[in-house]
């Protein structure tokens, strides 16, 4: 009986022992694995930044945009008709979705120019990757030997974000002097593409049509991001 007694009692320590050191063992690997992730987080900016001050990601979407303010400038062409534009883009009025817009573009020749100011003011959250805009602001548009077309220029656009900060797809119509007898609609088809940081490509395509003219016009520009 002691025997039996002793041989328990040995048994029972030996595995006490053995689960003690597996779960010391398991322990140092815990910590190990723990010594690991903080040589990963002190290589890291951003992993350190995100345990100091964690991001609100809510808050991103509703309030960060996707899309940058830009500044453009760039060729136009219109009936082997050269030109220049030059212009900016979502131009943020404080922390509201409310962007100001405004562009001027020439020919050359002297046979075209149009000033364009507007406000956009985006319905959809900011971080979206596509958003809503309505337009409202004023256009003047001028061509040789033929009257002016200036006024209010109101319209949509929609905006599908490719990649956040890197490149964007917009399409907006608008109708300069609308209701009047040289109502003028306008579609313009834009995209940006980002070649570093701050310097985007931007080309466009725009459709004039208007009792006057019935043509199209296309852009290439490089667009500053701010």
């Amino acid at each position: 009986m002691a025997k039996k007694l002793a041989i328990a009692i040995a048994a029972f320590l030996y595995f006490g022992i053995s689960a003690a050191a597996y779960g010391d063992t398991k322990m140092a690997r815990r910590a190990k694995d723990i010594e690991i992730d903080r040589q990963v987080i002190e290589s890291s900016p951003v992993l350190r930044r995100w345990l100091e001050k964690p991001p609100d990601l809510l808050d991103d979407i509703y309030n960060v945009p996707s899309f940058d303010k830009k500044l453009k400038l760039g060729i136009t062409s219109r009936n082997n008709s050269l030109g220049i534009e030059a212009g900016f883009e979502d131009m943020f009025v404080g922390q509201s979705p409310l962007t100001v817009n405004g562009s001027y573009q020439t020919e050359f020749s002297g046979r075209e120019s149009e000033l364009q100011a507007n406000f956009r003011y985006y319905i959809l959250p900011l971080g979206s990757y596509w958003n809503i805009a309505p337009i409202v602001g004023y256009r003047q548009f001028n061509q040789l030997d033929r009257p002016q077309i200036s006024g209010l220029d109101v319209g949509l656009q929609g905006v599908l974000i490719l990649s956040p900060h890197s490149s964007d797809l917009r399409l907006s119509h608008t109708f300069t002097s609308p209701s009047g007898d040289l109502e003028m609609s306008t579609t313009t088809l834009s995209s940006s593409y980002a070649i570093t940081n701050n310097l985007r490509l931007g080309t466009k395509i725009e459709w004039r049509r208007s009792p006057l003219i019935y043509d199209s016009r296309v852009g290439f520009l490089l667009e500053l991001a701010l």
